[in-house]
């Protein structure tokens, strides 16, 4: 706003002393230029005075402009989808962190590279004992997704240069798995896994379940999100001594009621009941992860979201309805939620956790 007011001002005064310059040139003045009959061109004068004016102001912002964005700190941002979910889903959240994220520059964004294909890879282990155990290997379960976050962060670091630092943006099973390649679980020795390891400086998950509790009816990851807890590399001590910032983003707009004919209480039920193994008026959540699973231990960062700021209204866990079935298309746009379903990156919910991006 200063440098625009700024650049108005100087607008302002050149154009008239510029208008007066050019409006005494071009009067008739009886000179020995004219009586010699020289080509005397005021006008082509002026124009040359105003273009080079113009040039000088311009020239001047824009170099202020330049400036000022490369005094910012330079900083891309990798988004870890949810299960089923697709690049182009996330298309208008990273767009809207590029244009409001003012106080950095961000040089790249980019959503790991998965269609909804790949994971039916996870079916392969769907017949194994330690499945029927739930006793998933991290390493040999989830390698293809730990290959498109590797495959993401190569093109990251190629468009901003090996110095820019990175935030991870995990959405639900995005956050865990972003948490367990940060705490060396992908077994990866790359080079671009090295130089993550030096530039990746902030993990923010949201409507992610950090804690797989003993008192879950079910472990619905079998074993996965088990391992990631109790991995000491995976602890929220361990990769903030390496110097990650940890956000955890969570809400608690959404209770879970088995007994009602509000559609929207009986899903959360049976998605809380499950996680928890008890149903009450103090497991609340987005809709599907219970608030009370949504952190990791200190000194991650909490953010509750109760409600979004300007309509008062719950926060749920996305905005979009995966389809798993569309295996046609594998990167078609899954279906979209109508607008006032309100989710982690809707406004008035982005903007109470947009500046732990960092």
């Amino acid at each position: 706003m200063c440098i625009f007011r700024l650049y108005c001002i100087h607008l302002a005064a050149f154009s008239a002393v510029a208008t007066g310059f050019t409006f005494n040139l071009s009067r008739p003045r009886l000179t020995l230029n004219t009586f010699r009959g020289d080509n005397f061109q005021p006008l082509a004068l002026s124009a040359n005075v105003e273009a080079i004016a113009d040039f000088s102001i311009n020239g001047s912002l824009e170099s202020e402009q330049n400036t000022n964005q490369s005094t910012k700190k330079k900083v891309a941002v990798l988004l870890c989808p949810a299960q089923f979910c697709v690049p182009v889903d996330y298309a208008d959240l990273l767009d809207t962190i590029q244009s409001e994220l003012n106080n950095m520059n961000v040089v790249a964004t980019r959503v790991c590279p998965l269609p909804r294909t790949e994971w039916i890879k996870v079916a392969k282990q769907l017949p194994t004992k330690n499945f029927i155990d739930a006793n998933l290997s991290v390493k040999v379960t989830l390698d293809w997704y730990f290959d498109a976050i590797e495959s993401a962060l190569t093109e990251l670091f190629a468009e901003g240069g090996d110095d820019t630092e990175i935030c991870i943006i995990g959405h639900s099973i995005g956050g865990w798995v972003a948490r367990a390649y940060l705490g060396g679980l992908s077994g990866s020795s790359t080079s671009v896994y090295r130089l993550g390891r030096e530039q990746i400086k902030s993990l923010v998950t949201i409507g992610t379940p950090h804690i797989s509790p003993e008192s879950a009816l079910v472990d619905q990851t079998r074993g996965l999100l088990r391992e990631i807890a109790t991995s000491e590399e995976c602890s929220s001590q361990a990769l903030s001594e390496r110097g990650v910032r940890i956000t955890c983003v969570g809400s608690s707009s959404l209770s879970g009621n088995l007994i009602t004919t509000n559609v929207e209480e009986l899903i959360a039920a049976t998605s809380y009941l499950p996680l928890v193994g008890r149903l009450g008026a103090d497991i609340k959540g987005d809709g599907i992860v219970p608030t009370e699973l949504a952190f990791m231990e200190p000194p991650a960062r909490r953010v509750e979201i109760e409600n979004c700021s300007l309509s008062g209204g719950a926060v749920r866990h996305a905005h979009v309805l995966p389809t798993p079935w569309n295996l046609l298309d594998g990167s078609a746009a899954s279906i979209k939620l109508p607008e006032d379903i309100l989710w982690y990156g809707s406004k008035g919910v982005l903007s109470q956790w947009l500046q732990y991006i960092e």
